[in-house]
């Protein structure tokens, strides 16, 4: 039997490069040297996702190895606490986002009391999902970390660049606070994170961003508290300043203070929005939703998008929405990953398809794919960025 061709837009990923060639000349050709001389001045927005991290230590997880290692924590809990796991033990554990997203959302299919037992697991595999995320930054931490890391991140504070993240780890912050002499890393994000010291009266108030480095992390960060999901939506986001004199890589970690957080936090959850196919319950809070809003806001006005170790999955339909319809209708879109497949989606999420409409809005933007397939693509970007070696 013969297959029918794919109708969609995008194409078999073994195909991707020479396809993409065919629909959009533009998408592989090299860059002129007045277009080189023009990035040089541009604005540049970056974007990042898990083959980030990975990139700065293989001890840092992309999706798969997450799931793999959430898994099997869960199936340790006590028999009674893992039978009382919605899911567990059916073929739904197999993709980690769509349990997560069943868990969270209500199915209509379950009674009102089984609703609510999926909503109890969820925090449970959220909570899980948090210390696995913890000790995969520990690994990552006993190794010396890349140049390239202390070289991209004097990069990002000179550029006073925004980065937008949906990296949960503190390998940027860390970075940045050892190479940039950053004083509180809290200064990076640009939203009132409240210190956590503020609940023992030692701070009034989030410390003043810095003119440099803007972190946007869309979905929390390990040093984030706050009072739940169901905490109302102008819930406090409270943060964990990072010790500079007591954290470090080569086995140091991470140590937060004041010394006494773990009492100050014995009410809160950690504030990470778990990788659920489903993320709205937790978009209620208003800091995560101005966090949002900046994120696209910097779209907008970029005419350099630098998307590092982020594969736009097909899954976060909120994600590509934002991609699509704020980033700046000329800009140039560079793409650093390792795998080929992030042209496939860039192409479906970045462009416009000359064959099936005219093209009313002017869409001018092009892809950048010098840096894709390449074995050290993040290594090999910081050195063309940064004329480092």
């Amino acid at each position: 039997m013969t297959t029918p061709a794919p109708t969609h837009n995008c194409f078999a990923v073994s195909d991707c490069k020479s396809k993409m060639e065919a629909v959009s000349p533009s998408l592989r050709r090299p860059l002129s040297d007045s277009e080189k001389a023009r990035l040089l001045t541009v604005n540049r927005v970056y974007l990042l996702g898990a083959g980030f991290s990975k990139a700065i230590s293989n001890a840092m997880p992309v999706m798969t190895a997450l799931s793999d290692a959430v898994a099997p924590r869960v199936k340790q809990f006590t028999p009674r606490d893992a039978a009382m796991v919605p899911g567990l033990g059916t073929p739904i554990t197999k993709n980690f986002e769509r349990w997560l997203s069943y868990l969270v959302e209500a199915p209509p299919w379950l009674p009102e009391p089984d609703q609510a037992r999926n909503k109890a697991a969820f925090l449970d595999v959220s909570l899980t999902l948090y210390q696995v995320l913890s000790e995969f930054q520990d690994a990552a931490l006993s190794e010396q970390g890349p140049q390239w890391l202390a070289n991209l991140v004097r990069l990002w504070q000179a550029e006073s660049a925004t980065v937008i993240t949906f990296n949960y780890d503190l390998l940027i912050e860390l970075a940045w606070l050892l190479y940039c002499d950053g004083a509180s890393v809290l200064q990076l994000y640009p939203v009132p994170i409240t210190p956590i010291g503020a609940r023992l009266g030692n701070a009034l108030a989030a410390p003043t961003s810095s003119d440099g480095l803007k972190l946007l992390k869309l979905h929390g960060s390990l040093n984030w508290r706050y009072s739940g999901i169901d905490g109302a939506p102008a819930d406090t986001i409270y943060g964990l300043p990072i010790s500079r004199e007591h954290s470090g890589w080569q086995g140091k970690g991470i140590h937060y203070t004041p010394e006494r957080h773990e009492s100050l936090t014995v009410d809160l959850q950690p504030m990470i929005v778990p990788p659920a196919t489903v993320k709205s319950p937790y978009y209620t809070n208003r800091t995560l939703q101005a966090l949002w809003r900046m994120a696209a806001e910097a779209l907008g006005r970029a005419s350099e998008l630098v998307v590092i170790g982020f594969s736009i999955p097909a899954t976060d339909l909120l994600t590509s929405a934002m991609l699509a319809t704020e980033t700046n209708k000329k800009c140039t879109i560079t793409l650093v990953d390792i795998n080929n497949e992030i042209m496939c989606r860039a192409n479906e999420v970045f462009t416009m398809d000359a064959s099936a409409i005219v093209d009313i809005f002017k869409y001018e933007r092009t892809l950048n794919a010098d840096f894709v397939r390449h074995e050290d693509a993040v290594q090999a970007w910081v050195q063309s960025a940064t004329g480092s070696k």
